[in-house]
């Protein structure tokens, strides 16, 4: 079932996306931070950083938007369904 949907998202998603990118590991995502850092620091410039706890925002997700959602991006119907038995 995952990667079934693999196929159909990943079709979608923004090449700058760090997150559910094959070959992207968690080691370069915490890297791109500390860069951007020693960059504002070394232009002198104001960064502003927000963090997202994303237990709770998940765990807020609308669930009709979110079915609507996997149809949009071709999420086929009987993967959308056995998601929507887990929850």
């Amino acid at each position: 079932m995952l990667n079934r949907m693999k196929d159909c998202v990943h079709a979608q998603l923004r090449d700058r996306q760090a997150g559910f990118h094959k070959d992207r590991s968690c080691t370069d995502q915490t890297t791109t931070p500390w860069i951007i850092v020693e960059q504002s620091i070394g232009w002198n410039s104001s960064l502003y950083i927000n963090f997202i706890d994303y237990e709770k925002a998940f765990g807020s997700v609308d669930r009709t938007t979110l079915w609507k959602l996997l149809r949009h991006y071709g999420v086929l119907q009987k993967i959308s369904y056995r998601i929507h038995m887990i929850d």
